[in-house]
């Protein structure tokens, strides 16, 4: 197949709406099944060793990235297609591409953490030096699997599904954020509407940014890095991970007032802004320090 943008694969193949959903379903339920024995299996060995440390964190990650393999089933069997048809039809993968974006994204997320330890925000974490180091290797490696394994069934899958429902971008950029919010409830955290806004803003940005590349490996850059930072640096206390700082107050409260709605909107808009300033526009993401083309 010819080179086309991401979501435009499946009105270019021929696909159907109801397909789609029929491949939705398969892979929620194809990854439940293989995912069931693992937790059981995991399970069990605790009971036996007793609690182990950020397992069930590590054992989340390890869950969410099983969509991966289900997902190249659904579509070698059932769209009858490459598996690169949900990250860049018609291409290679470019993994050049998916560092410049993760590297671009990274400079505004480390300003927040440097600004959070200065304000007393953030403090050094509990977990030993030692400790740390030994799981950082599987820690990056989780992640990358877990954010990409999102990426491709929210920016990739569904959205690509989306398009051939509505035939517009918009539609399933929206209903898409709703899903991505609605999947990661159940924190128990007090700032309930403070991580909705957050998760919502996140996953429109990777809409936007799947179909100005027209191909998901931005999209997956900026989703790893925010999730490994956001791990290592600021952590959650309903899930752990092995960090170097976190929060100093381990449950904030939710929005107080307008201002810290117009703060959080400006570092959204900040960050954001950041990113397509020096990544977009400079053409950097797109093809690293080549010169622009004319």
């Amino acid at each position: 197949m010819t080179s086309i943008p991401l979501l435009q694969a499946g009105q270019a193949t021929g696909q159907t709406p109801l397909r789609y959903l029929a491949g939705l379903v398969l892979t929620l339920l194809g990854t439940l099944l293989l995912a069931l024995p693992v937790v059981l299996g995991i399970q069990a060995l605790m009971r036996q060793r007793g609690h182990v440390a950020f397992l069930d964190s590590y054992l989340l990650l390890g869950v969410n990235a099983l969509v991966i393999p289900v997902l190249w089933l659904v579509m070698a069997k059932l769209h009858r297609r490459p598996f690169m048809d949900m990250i860049a039809p018609g291409r290679r993968f470019d993994t050049g591409m998916l560092a410049r974006s993760a590297l671009v994204f990274a400079v505004p997320l480390l300003v927040q953490v440097g600004w959070g330890l200065l304000a007393g925000d953030l403090r050094q974490a509990d977990t030993p030096a030692a400790l740390f180091l030994a799981l950082l290797p599987l820690t990056l490696l989780l992640f990358l699997a877990q954010a990409s394994a999102e990426e491709l069934l929210f920016r990739g899958y569904l959205a690509q599904g989306m398009q051939v429902a509505f035939r517009h971008a918009l539609p399933g950029a929206l209903i898409g954020a709703a899903l991505f919010t609605a999947a990661h409830e159940g924190s128990g955290n007090q700032a309930v509407w403070t991580q909705r806004a957050a998760i919502m803003v996140m996953a429109l940005f990777l809409s936007w940014t799947t179909v100005r590349f027209g191909r998901l490996e931005a999209a997956m850059g900026v989703h790893i890095v925010n999730n490994i930072l956001f791990s290592i640096f600021i952590g959650g206390s309903a899930l752990p991970f092995p960090g170097v700082t976190t929060l100093t107050d381990p449950d904030p409260p939710d929005f107080q007032g307008v201002a810290e709605v117009l703060e959080f909107a400006a570092v959204q808009a900040a960050t954001i802004g950041f990113y397509w300033l020096a990544g977009v526009r400079t053409g950097f993401i797109a093809r690293g320090l080549s010169p622009r083309q004319a």
